[in-house]
């Protein structure tokens, strides 16, 4: 069973003759225990993609379900503590707390998710696997874009989440950073039973993914 299914998504921008038609009946869904990469060019919908699958946006028509429960019939207090507790965000922006160190970004966590994260011991062997343990007591100013991302990375796997999405997690990464990323990642998905789902314009990517989707203009095909 699918942990995560988007059907018939419409979304649009902008009023009258400025109205864009951002995605259009859009059908996704995706089962634990794999990575689904979703390719495609800037300013294809990428983004709106993947932050209305997350709830973070709301689309104009359709219907978002988390292990077959409706997003959209939530209250946004319900739909919050979903998002907290089965998704995982990676997002280009990084969302890292620029006056907390690297090892405080996830004490914030637990301040918030006070259960369900990942020990101390599985979070000192995930960033050491990311290479940025040593990292642990310096600020997000004080760390490269590439350092700054492997960062999001961790902290999106920390809550242990059933669905982690990611916008573009490999864009400051070079090639055997991203190889070992994309390993990272499709490992956690295999072994961990979670679904991740990755737009990307990245093709590097690709040997690492079980399903690969193209959106163009809105429109989103498989294969």
């Amino acid at each position: 069973m699918a942990v995560l299914t988007l059907k018939q998504i419409n979304k649009y921008f902008g009023k009258d003759s400025a109205r864009v038609h951002v995605l259009k009946d859009l059908d996704f869904s995706v089962d634990k225990g794999k990575l689904v990469l979703v390719l495609g060019p800037s300013g294809s919908g990428k983004s709106t993609f993947l932050t209305i699958a997350g709830g973070l946006q709301t689309p104009d028509k359709g219907s978002i379900s988390i292990n077959g429960q409706d997003m959209l019939k939530l209250t946004p207090k319900q739909r919050d503590n979903l998002r907290l507790n089965k998704i995982g965000f990676v997002l280009q922006n990084y969302s890292l707390v620029p006056y907390l160190t690297a090892m405080e970004q996830f004490q914030l966590v637990d301040r918030i998710k006070k259960e369900g994260n990942i020990s101390s011991d599985a979070l000192t062997q995930l960033l050491q696997q990311l290479d940025i343990y040593e990292l642990k007591n310096k600020y997000p100013d004080q760390l490269s874009g590439g350092q700054r991302q492997r960062l999001a990375i961790a902290r999106a796997l920390y809550t242990q989440p059933e669905v982690v999405l990611a916008d573009e997690p490999t864009a400051a990464l070079d090639s055997e950073r991203v190889k070992e990323v994309g390993k990272l990642l499709a490992d956690l998905a295999h072994q961990g039973n979670k679904a991740i789902v990755i737009v990307t314009h990245d093709s590097r990517l690709q040997d690492f993914a079980d399903d690969i989707y193209h959106l163009n203009d809105g429109v989103l095909e498989k294969g």
